[in-house]
């Protein structure tokens, strides 16, 4: 039975949780929860802008 990441790896792709963890440390250290406060202040303060709102509108 072939395991999760020789399928990723068979076919060109990557485990998220492996990269996030190369990228941006292991979960619960410094470095991820770091990562973790400047991606949720970019979310959120993309959610105010025009471009995101009328795309919100777009959809209904």
């Amino acid at each position: 039975m072939k395991t999760e990441n020789k399928i990723l790896k068979e076919n060109g792709l990557t485990n998220i949780d492996e990269l996030m963890d190369v990228q941006f440390g292991k979960p619960e250290t410094p470095e991820r929860e770091r990562f973790r406060e400047e991606a949720r202040t970019y979310v959120n303060e993309h959610a105010k802008t025009e471009e995101c709102r009328n795309s919100q509108k777009k959809r209904k």
